[in-house]
């Protein structure tokens, strides 16, 4: 009795395991009723994929490669070719808006996406590794959404970075110019009481002065005031005194405020641009969630040893179905995972909407930068929702997806980033211009003091000027016509301690390592190494005249053709040299900066010709 009853029982489990076997191979769930009736068996939650998936799967992944290997050669060459024409000084749509760091990782994570779902469908969703399949499926949203972040975290912090810039430019060269008004008006209320043999001595050694400067500028007649270069407000802060002298004269400190704006906060918004912070940012993301994958990866796996996987009522409420993660098998995503991914997607699309909102209140830039991050975002939300909302019905994950897989949807968007982002600012926005090189070799040659190149007439006329500042404020590189002006208003200063002054905010503003406002220019080239060494030294002759030192010598670099500086003898001690700065000191400087206008008259050209043939008289050079 005990017999019989004994292989009724192993007869009843043989027959359980047996319908187990066929339901799990003609799960329903898995595949459409169709794709069963036509000889398809389910396995690990996956059911066979159609000819015509593995050719699209083909297509999309040569058409994806192609387009990276094009567009990624494509950057290199322009890349190699801009660092070649250095001294050019050639700002572009690669490195300035754009950061080629964030260009090939942003691309590279999305053809990595893009060769897991594919290949996979190649080589058999069923034999496909699952540890790798699962590894990119929980990167998916971080890689891309990241990305993403990032180009609205770069335009913002690149609005905010030149609006301080602006904002320390005016500045520092408004201290300086004001005093220098004063002073002059000082000296003229007082001259008003001098001999006229003194009046005639001064008028002299002003007309003497103006002459040396008209010179030194080449025939350009800088008139312009400070708040015709800035549209600064006229009244000032500085109360005006009868009877200041140059001893007087002293320049306003900063505020902690002011401070903190031209040190630590210019510091910060620099590495939020910079490839190191694109670096951290990618690390940082992928620590956490390879953590994540580690930690579910781990649960999963204790729980297909120990069973409590296969003792479920449903195989699909689990990561993976019928295996575990670090399966070296297929496998196919269960509840578990699904839920995940919604999450991942819901946390970061939050915080892509908070930045997109503040993104679009920044001002429009001329190099596309705020359009194409436009595009980019519709193009994530359109593809999102094309593979997000179909998802959700059965007959397109059972059905069409061994036909068509639907991650193709996704796979899209992934080259339509690549395009947008990479193909398209390579191969469109950035040419070379023929016109510019005409441009460069008017610059070169406009010596006479007839006739000013093009850049001068601009900057020395107040309505152009304040549009072309704007436009170079969109470009984010404003910091070229702030120190050309500056060097116009060093060239005016009539005191020769306000001169000091103001050589010392230049470099501090301008042309220190580090610097808020620091250009970007060859420094060799261009004499800065010989100025910095007499700013050195000024700071030095400074710091031991407030410690109660008089220093009677002064270390001096050695003169070069131009002479940079010059020493007299003061009236009050023969024995301590003063040190004058020639108003030519930035000369040099100052053509290089005309030099980096260059990109943007061209497209600003390209805006107001019309306007600048009829009112500046300047012919288009396309």
């Amino acid at each position: 009795m005990f017999f019989n009853s004994g292989i009724f029982t192993s007869s009843t489990t043989t027959t359980a395991t047996t319908n187990n076997t066929l339901h799990s191979l003609n799960d329903t769930s898995v595949c459409h009723p169709l794709l069963l009736a036509q000889g398809n068996k389910s396995e690990v939650g996956l059911c066979d994929d159609h000819v015509s998936a593995r050719v699209i799967a083909a297509v999309v992944l040569m058409v994806h490669t192609c387009l990276l290997v094009v567009s990624f050669g494509g950057l290199v060459y322009k890349l190699v070719k801009l660092s070649k024409n250095q001294s050019s000084q050639k700002v572009n749509f690669l490195t300035l808006a754009r950061n080629p760091t964030l260009i090939v990782i942003g691309c590279s994570v999305g053809y990595a996406c893009t060769f897991v779902m594919c290949t996979r469908i190649l080589i058999g969703r069923k034999s496909y590794p699952c540890f790798i399949f699962t590894l990119v499926y929980y990167f998916c949203i971080p890689w891309i959404a990241g990305t993403t972040l990032l180009r609205f975290i770069r335009l913002i912090v690149l609005s905010w970075l030149n609006s301080v810039k602006m904002r320390i430019g005016k500045r520092e060269l408004l201290h300086v110019t004001e005093k220098d008004m004063l002073l002059v008006d000082a000296k003229q209320s007082t001259g008003s009481n001098m001999t006229s043999l003194s009046t005639s001595g001064f008028s002299g050694s002003q007309t003497s002065v103006a002459s040396s400067t008209n010179t030194l500028t080449r025939g350009s007649s800088y008139s312009l005031r400070m708040e015709d270069i800035f549209k600064l407000p006229k009244d000032t802060d500085v109360a005006a005194t009868g009877d200041m002298q140059d001893e007087d004269v002293i320049l306003k400190k900063d505020t902690l405020l002011q401070s903190f704006e031209k040190g630590r906060l210019i510091e910060l918004l620099r590495f939020s641009v910079s490839s190191k912070f694109i670096y951290l940012f990618y690390g940082i993301i992928t620590f956490i969630h390879v953590s994540i994958y580690l930690i579910i990866g781990g649960i999963d796996y204790y729980n297909f040893v120990n069973g409590i996987k296969t003792s479920s009522t449903n195989s699909r409420q689990a990561f993976v179905v019928d295996t575990y993660i670090f399966s070296p098998g297929g496998c196919g995503t269960g509840s578990y995972n699904t839920n995940i991914f919604i999450s991942f997607l819901a946390i970061y699309a939050a915080f892509g909407a908070l930045f997109a909102i503040i993104a679009l209140l920044m001002k429009k830039d001329i190099w596309f930068v705020k359009i194409e991050i436009g595009f980019l975002s519709l193009n994530w939300i359109f593809f999102a929702l094309l593979y997000g909302i179909p998802s959700l019905f059965s007959q397109i994950t059972t059905l069409v997806d061994y036909y068509f897989p639907w991650v193709m949807t996704i796979l899209f968007g992934c080259i339509a980033d690549l395009i947008m982002s990479c193909f398209v600012p390579v191969f469109i926005y950035q040419k070379v211009d023929r016109g510019k090189r005409d441009m460069e070799i008017e610059l070169a040659s406009s010596n006479n003091s007839k006739e000013d190149n093009v850049i001068r007439k601009i900057l020395t006329n107040s309505k152009w000027n304040a549009l072309f500042l704007q436009f170079s404020e969109k470009s984010f590189a404003s910091e070229d016509v702030m120190m050309w002006h500056a060097v116009e208003q060093f060239k005016k200063v009539t005191s020769e301690k306000l001169r000091i002054e103001l050589f010392l905010k230049i470099c501090d503003t301008y042309l220190r390592i580090g610097a808020p406002l620091e250009l970007n220019i060859p420094r060799k080239d261009f004499g800065v190494p010989e100025i910095m060494a007499l700013y050195t030294s000024l700071r030095a002759s400074r710091q031991l005249s407030n410690k109660g030192n008089s220093p009677t010598t002064v270390t001096l670099p050695p003169t070069t053709s131009v002479s940079v500086f010059r020493t007299e003898v003061s009236e009050k001690s023969a024995i301590s040299p003063t040190i004058l700065v020639a108003p030519n000191i930035f000369d040099r400087v100052q053509i290089c900066c005309e030099h980096n206008m260059l990109d943007n008259y061209t497209r600003f050209e390209a805006i107001y010709s019309k306007q600048l043939a009829s009112e500046l008289n300047i012919t288009s050079s396309r």
